[in-house]
């Protein structure tokens, strides 16, 4: 984030700080639908997963000619490649004879890929290479048999996939400079097209995929769901928000830059006395921590079940115990408080169907969750009825 831009943000938060104010939208409903339909979610996942880039993996995780990722996304088996020439290409993981899967999930090292069952062969680029008795195959041409592609670009040291089989004419480069718009700026300004991985994560979410980011796009909960954990850190109910198209930037001042007032804005460092969220839609959640980041994903998998990939990226890879240490601190200290939220999340979801509750209350500092669902629901066609 360029320092004029951090100077300005601090300006609003040091005001609303003085005021013990937060700022505000407009209080909204969110129907128990969004949460339990069965043909809603697949509209979501269709409309709206299967439309839009979403972070997958660190690229340093696809570092080297012909490393690959097997991983199965939104229903979809993926297959990500690193090619000869260092070219990144996303395919289904499944074989154009007879559809069995070229690889177990997990990463892999491969110069050619290999169907298991009847060893159909593929180049790295997808290309047919070969196959055993090709001629009783003269209606399946070599090259009517490429591996499927899917999209797939790379930045703010990401890999990023839209999961969903591309038609002959689509490109198979994402252009994420445009997607991404003006809050990759920030990204980049702190070099995140250079940091790498030092910690991932995945595990099964036992709730619909948009409320992880219901409980990440609002502080109302920050006093008393982590009372135990970040919350003496941050001030009560406190939120700055921007958007960009239907992209969000959170800033959550902590209680240090009170402290700024006292000293020369061209000095004002933002990262060291606040945590910015950064939320790509429409499943992408950084948060920028000053030194480092932590993100995750949240891919769909049923109306009460998704599968969360989550990474925490650092400047450059500790050469020291001492280092290590405080690294692995700063993953716990993140993970104390977000499987706060995953819990809660958890929790929320196991009484939908109770009939308690018609729909849940969205308070005014929880406008940016609100915003979030009007996106889906205008993407995928849905309404809020």
């Amino acid at each position: 984030m360029q320092h004029d831009e951090q100077v300005r943000l601090i300006r609003r938060a040091l005001a609303l700080i003085a005021a013990g104010d937060s700022e505000r939208g407009e209080a909204t409903l969110s129907p128990v639908a969004r949460y339990l339909d069965p043909a809603r979610f697949e509209r979501e996942r269709e409309h709206v997963i299967c439309r839009h880039p979403v972070a997958v993996c660190p690229s340093a995780q696809l570092a080297r000619p012909g490393d690959t990722l097997a991983v199965d996304l939104a229903g979809l088996p993926v297959l990500l490649v690193r090619g000869e020439g260092g070219e990144l290409r996303g395919f289904v993981n499944a074989c154009r004879h007879r559809g069995a899967r070229l690889l177990d999930a997990g990463e892999h090292s491969k110069r050619v890929l290999i169907c298991p069952y009847h060893s159909w062969s593929y180049r790295l680029d997808g290309t047919l290479a070969g196959r055993p008795h090709a001629a009783d195959f003269a209606h399946a041409p070599p090259g009517q048999c490429a591996l499927a592609r899917v999209a797939v670009g790379e930045s703010l040291g990401l890999v990023w996939v839209v999961p969903r089989v591309l038609a002959p004419d689509e490109s198979a480069v994402l252009d994420l400079r445009a997607h991404l718009g003006r809050f990759a700026q920030d990204l980049r300004h702190w070099g995140y097209d250079l940091w790498v991985p030092f910690h991932q994560r995945s595990f099964t979410n036992a709730a619909n995929w948009k409320i992880p980011f219901e409980g990440n796009l609002e502080t109302y909960h920050f006093q008393y769901a982590h009372r135990d954990s970040i919350a003496p850190l941050f001030h009560d109910n406190l939120l700055i928000a921007d958007h960009d198209g239907d992209h969000q930037r959170l800033l959550l001042p902590k209680r240090s830059m009170a402290g700024l007032r006292d000293q020369d804005p061209a000095q004002w460092d933002i990262g060291r006395h606040s945590n910015i969220i950064y939320f790509f839609f429409p499943a992408t959640f950084i948060l920028h921590e000053g030194d480092h980041a932590n993100l995750f994903s949240v891919w769909p998998e049923a109306v009460d079940r998704s599968t969360v990939r989550a990474i925490t990226l650092i400047p450059e890879l500790p050469a020291t115990e001492k280092a290590r240490a405080h690294w692995r601190k700063n993953v716990d200290s993140f993970w104390g408080a977000l499987d706060e939220d995953f819990a809660l999340g958890v929790s929320c979801q196991s009484t939908l169907a109770s009939g308690a509750n018609t729909h849940w209350h969205f308070g005014r500092t929880e406008c940016s969750a609100a915003r979030f669902h009007a996106a889906v629901e205008r993407l995928s066609g849905l309404t809020i009825g």
